[in-house]
């Protein structure tokens, strides 16, 4: 007769190997099921149907993919129109800021080095003598100086050249400076890199038509020449008109200049 203390042992091994068989049977049940949900001998993995009843895995995940973003706006109308263009506002903000990271960017720090580094071997001196000698006619004083201040001394640094002017040719010479920081971005952006994006945001739309045909290549050069000379025009005009006008309101308000 045998021992109780040894049978016993013995089919509890015997169980957990069956256990460990139909684990392993059952693991590779699942395996199929995922490689094949529609497989000959498998179990049908289902998801619950609008009807009722259901479907297989394979005619879900058909139903999901025929859900197109068209689709989605069929039935939220016009708010995933809105939700839509929205975020797709920012995307192209993104898409426009990558560009100036691996573009502009690079080369406006380059530019800005290369200018500061122009002035200091010309000579701070030099370039202070120049300025003073361009302000002293309205001609040279509204158009010389401003572009002067702004490529050598570039925003807001440019305004410092008003300290060689008299007190009345001031209050001009600084509406002529700051009226120049955008003109002269399409030719020099390192003049006034924290503005770049005046004139990034027409750079970016003319290349675009450049690229579909719509206008000529390199447009975008000349229509920076004709910004820059159509700068400096204005800029003479505004500081002659300020220059009057200062004129005006000095002598109506008694003060001497």
């Amino acid at each position: 007769m045998s021992d109780p203390a040894i049978v016993a042992p013995a089919t509890d091994l015997a169980g957990h190997h069956g256990a460990l068989a139909d684990s392993a049977h059952h693991g590779a049940q699942l395996l199929a099921q995922a490689a094949d949900p529609g497989a000959a001998g498998t179990a049908q993995a289902t998801a619950p149907a609008s009807s009722g009843g259901s479907i297989s895995a394979s005619e879900y995940a058909k139903r999901v993919q025929q859900l197109s973003p068209g689709n989605q706006e069929e039935q939220l109308g016009w708010l995933a129109t809105i939700g839509r263009h929205f975020i797709g506002m920012f995307q192209k903000g993104g898409e426009v800021f990558l560009g100036f990271v691996t573009g502009i960017i690079p080369t406006l720090v380059v530019l800005m080095t290369a200018f500061y580094a122009l002035t200091g071997m010309i000579g701070e001196e030099r370039v202070h003598g120049l300025a003073q000698k361009a302000g002293r006619y309205a001609l040279t004083r509204y158009t010389v100086l401003p572009v002067l201040a702004m490529f050598f001394l570039t925003n807001p640094m440019a305004y410092t050249f008003g300290t060689f002017l008299e007190e009345k040719h001031k209050p001009a010479f600084y509406d002529s400076a700051v009226s120049f920081c955008h003109p002269i971005l399409g030719l020099f952006p390192h003049a006034n890199a924290g503005e770049y994006f005046v004139w990034g945001g027409v750079l970016v739309a003319l290349l675009e038509l450049e690229n579909r045909g719509v206008i000529p290549a390199g447009y975008h050069i000349n229509l920076a020449i004709f910004y820059f000379m159509v700068g400096i025009v204005v800029i003479l005009l505004k500081g002659i008109v300020t220059e009057r006008v200062t004129r005006f309101l000095a002598q109506r308000e008694g003060v001497t200049l």
